[in-house]
């Protein structure tokens, strides 16, 4: 595959934070007398906090700024997955491009050491996922703008739609979980292995 940038999600793609980020939505609905089914939260975690809290609450704001605090309470049980460093290593040998795109605020992702400097937060645009600002945003950074040289990778639907509709490849990691879903080019189970995706003809 020809290509020279990878947009990569954070939560639950290369931060192995998706089980800490219910726990918190969980724990700041309930603050605030809401209980949602897990099933319900799990699809929605990867949008914006605003949009996802105002699903169930007329205060979005307070109720995101409740779970951004419990999952910093939890930053230091939170890390990498095992093989995100390597393979942001073998990235850079290879001259690829990284860039990470997340829902967090800013002052959550300057909490979390990440594999690369370049990171779009919800708060450098006006609209989030699935919106596709943040990815031409992102592409902007990497100074690429033709969409056949660019890889999504990412964990939600979220990801996936606005990286199809820019023309970007879309590659879905699943670590474990399950998707029905026919939006992505590509389904991958851990991060390395977009590297052998990189080296298909």
């Amino acid at each position: 595959m020809k290509i020279r940038g990878i947009i990569f999600d954070l939560d639950g793609t290369i931060l192995n934070s998706f089980d800490f980020r219910i726990l918190a939505w969980n724990g700041s609905f309930r603050k605030f007398g809401i209980t949602p089914k897990e099933d319900e939260l799990k699809p929605l975690i990867g949008l914006p906090g605003l949009t996802l809290a105002a699903k169930y609450s007329s205060d979005p704001y307070a109720v995101e700024m409740e779970e951004e605090r419990i999952f910093a309470e939890h930053l230091p049980e939170i890390s990498l997955f095992p093989d995100v460093p390597g393979t942001f290593m073998e990235l850079k040998r290879r001259n690829i491009g990284t860039v990470i795109v997340t829902s967090s605020r800013r002052k959550m992702v300057d909490m979390i050491t990440l594999p690369t400097n370049l990171v779009v937060t919800i708060d450098d645009v006006k609209h989030g996922k699935p919106d596709t600002e943040p990815y031409l945003k992102a592409m902007q950074l990497l100074g690429i703008t033709e969409p056949g040289a660019i890889m999504v990778v990412g964990d939600a639907l979220t990801d996936m739609i606005p990286a199809r509709k820019l023309g970007n490849l879309a590659v879905l990691i699943k670590h474990g979980r399950k998707f029905d879903t026919d939006i992505p080019n590509y389904e991958i189970d851990e991060v390395s292995e977009i590297l052998d995706l990189l080296d298909q003809p």
